[in-house]
């Protein structure tokens, strides 16, 4: 009976020891594991590692280059290909004001490719800045504009607007062959339109469409019946408009009537 309390006790001792080295061990493999990981992330995160070596363009830009564009990202310390901050570089980009949108990856194994497209601009604004397709304004270098721009001039907060009328309003003008040099909108929301051969319409700040409809529909009656050239054209009449001549600066109160 004796001999048998003490097997039975060593077998509880080795089984008891078996599970503490079981235990051991586990906890060994565990901290070896987490060792592992975390040396890992260090590595991964290391310039050292897998580091990138081709920046790679793409997209069609004519107001900035590559080389500008490779300036920026190399101005942000290319590091590894996992360790490299993406987002460092894509809110860098966003500084340069020629471009809308910009997409930064990473290509395996060792590559950035940074995909790009410009800004459209449709204006001149305000004679400081320029205004984009979607009535965003922009001010990238001066040297950058496009001269052939039409300029638009007008209140804080009405570029918007503005542009709306500016697409009708050439549309319109185009039908003609006419073309708007400048679109002003002043304090009272009035508009005057100048056109590229020195002619100012003054549209005012009511039925601004229909008002200058009417001016289309008779522009080429008007042209044929008058060899004088008209330098500004009231617009703001029921009826008709009113017409200052290049050689008759004293008839300013001269009407065209309509039929």
């Amino acid at each position: 009976m004796a001999r048998r309390k003490i097997n039975k006790l060593h077998s509880e001792r080795r089984a008891e020891n078996r599970a503490v080295m079981h235990f051991l061990l586990s906890s060994m493999a565990g901290v070896m594991v987490v060792a592992l990981v975390v040396w890992g992330v260090f590595e991964i995160q290391s310039s050292e590692t897998l580091p990138i070596r081709n920046v790679e363009v793409r997209g069609e830009f004519s107001k900035v280059n590559e080389q500008q564009i490779k300036a920026v990202v190399s101005h942000n310390k290319l590091q590894g290909f996992f360790s490299t901050d993406v987002d460092a570089i894509t809110n860098a980009m966003r500084k340069i004001p020629w471009l809308e949108t910009i997409t930064v990856r990473r290509v395996w194994p060792d590559t950035l490719q940074l995909t790009v497209t410009e800004r459209k601009a449709i204006a001149h604004w305000n004679n400081s800045a320029l205004l984009a397709v979607d009535g965003s304004i922009f001010n990238p270098d001066v040297a950058t504009y496009p001269q052939e721009l039409p300029k638009l001039f007008g209140p804080k907060g009405t570029e918007h607007s503005l542009l709306r009328n500016y697409i009708a309003m050439a549309a319109s003008l185009n039908t003609l062959d006419l073309h708007i040099d400048e679109l002003t909108m002043d304090a009272r929301r009035a508009l005057v339109v100048k056109l590229d051969d020195g002619t100012a319409l003054n549209v005012g700040r009511k039925q601004t469409n229909e008002r200058l409809q009417r001016f289309v529909e008779i522009y080429k009656d008007f042209t044929v019946s008058n060899k004088e050239k008209a330098t500004v054209i009231d617009l703001r009449y029921t009826n008709g408009f009113a017409i200052r001549w290049e050689k008759s600066p004293d008839k300013t109160a001269a009407k065209a009537q309509l039929g």
